[in-house]
């Protein structure tokens, strides 16, 4: 631990450890106090949802998805047994909003491990930059990176899109109950996978591959998307590791851990598009992107323009394992999003995003990464005191050009730092709006 500190605390000047304690304190009590009154927010917000019976103030889904198990008696996703529970208690509605709040915080904390995930698993694999990572030892800095990507949302540029979300794709969601539900419990299924993919080398534990089983099962219960974007990836990696060498029998098992959820699947289609419903869904090349935006290919750069900006500047990281989960899910989430579409009465919902919603939250996490690495590269030289390893500044200094080289990084650092400062701005309005009562159709 004293490590932890002394290594946090560089620079800082002479101050002795128990006052560097005392601030990593406050800073934590700080971080916590404000997903704490981040999640009582949330409960207004959810509560005043349940209220809605038409109209643009506080407008959400949430009361469609509560009158279709209490009026309706139709359970597609396992959060309609939740609500049936909730809605016969005293207050039924502030209780659906506390559930909802708690899913909104856990949330927060399931993407502060996840970011902490990622990062060992890319330190893992790119050793020469092992020490940037490590320097990042402050569970504060996690918490605040954790909520700060669930605040992300597109640069909204007048003109490309019907709204600020309208349009546009956002992993930050507040008028969906299902996905609210469904993001804590994605997060921890990428987490259990990252885990098992971490020992596809080895031997499987029987209750590792279970719980994996069981949590992706449960996710897919609350939500389907999920499995839609996450499972051709799984797919596409297995089919690597193959050809790599990795027992054939070892992957099977592995794989088989999508059984349970693709029955889950099975019967939420039939649900969903039975014959009796009259819905269905169809391929249609860019009908849910040109519903609300004229210009969809912008719109879309822009939902994901700080991410967009580091892939250019980092493309060689994706020799990294784990650069490419992230991006390929992004990229597998799109392919969905572009290409179907739904018949019937919900032709108009655009369901097909949800997926490629939560994929953009992998996304931005493997950005924020990259972007806290190269800022901790430029601080090292600014004070004149490089960090990472052998392959990094220092085995570079004497390098001719190396003065070009850091301007370069300097100019990269500031735009992406200005690019994710309007993602954050976005969506911090966004939910301001939101809780002032604002539909979150948000023409303005």
């Amino acid at each position: 631990m004293d490590e932890q500190l002394d290594s946090d605390c560089n620079g800082f000047g002479d101050m002795d450890l128990n006052n560097k304690r005392q601030n990593l304190n406050v800073e934590a009590i700080l971080v916590h106090l404000a997903i704490i009154f981040y999640g009582l927010s949330a409960c207004y917000l959810y509560y005043r949802q349940t209220l809605w019976t038409g109209g643009a103030v506080f407008e959400s889904d949430l009361p469609v998805h509560i009158r279709m198990v209490i009026v309706d008696g139709w359970y597609y996703s396992l959060t309609a047994l939740v609500y049936k529970l909730l809605y016969f208690l005293p207050d039924g509605n502030l209780a659906i909003a506390i559930f909802l709040a708690g899913c909104t915080m856990a949330s927060v904390y399931a993407t502060t491990v996840l970011l902490q995930v990622l990062r060992g698993f890319f330190a893992n694999e790119a050793k020469e930059e092992l020490q940037l990572f490590m320097n990042v030892r402050r569970q504060n800095l996690y918490l605040f990176g954790g909520l700060a990507l669930n605040f992300v949302m597109p640069c909204y540029v007048t003109g490309f899109s019907d709204g600020r979300y309208i349009g546009m794709q956002s992993a930050s969601i507040w008028h969906n109950s299902t996905y609210i539900v469904m993001k804590p419990l994605a997060v921890v299924c990428v987490i259990l996978y990252l885990n098992l993919l971490s020992k596809i080398q080895e031997h499987f534990q029987a209750k590792e591959l279970l719980t994996f089983a069981g949590m992706l099962a449960l996710t897919t219960a609350v939500k389907p998307s999920f499995l839609t974007v996450f499972a051709p990836v799984m797919l596409v990696f297995l089919l690597i590791d193959l050809i790599r060498g990795v027992p054939f029998g070892r992957l099977f098992v592995f794989g088989c851990c999508v059984l349970p959820s693709l029955v889950v699947i099975l019967i939420q289609n039939a649900i969903l598009f039975g014959g009796s419903t009259g819905e269905g869904w169809m391929i249609a090349p860019g009908a849910v992107l040109r519903q609300h935006s004229g210009y969809p290919a912008v719109a879309a750069a822009l939902s994901v323009f700080f991410p967009l900006l580091v892939a250019l500047f980092h493309w060689k990281d994706t020799r990294y394992r784990v650069v490419q989960f992230a991006y390929l899910m992004g990229m597998v989430g799109f392919a969905e999003l572009f290409l179907f579409s739904e018949t019937g009465k919900r032709a108009q919902d655009g369901n097909f995003m949800w997926g490629y919603s939560f994929s953009l939250l992998l996304v931005f996490t493997m950005a924020l990464l990259t972007w806290w690495k190269s800022l901790k590269q430029l601080i090292g030289l600014v004070v004149g005191k490089p960090v990472g390893g052998r392959d990094s500044f220092e085995a570079k200094a004497k390098v001719p050009g190396q003065s070009i080289q850091a301007w370069t990084l300097a100019g990269e650092v500031i735009i992406t730092t200005i690019v994710l400062g309007y993602h954050l701005y976005c969506g911090v309005l966004f939910y301001g709006r939101l809780l002032q009562g604002v539909s979150y159709y948000m023409w303005t």
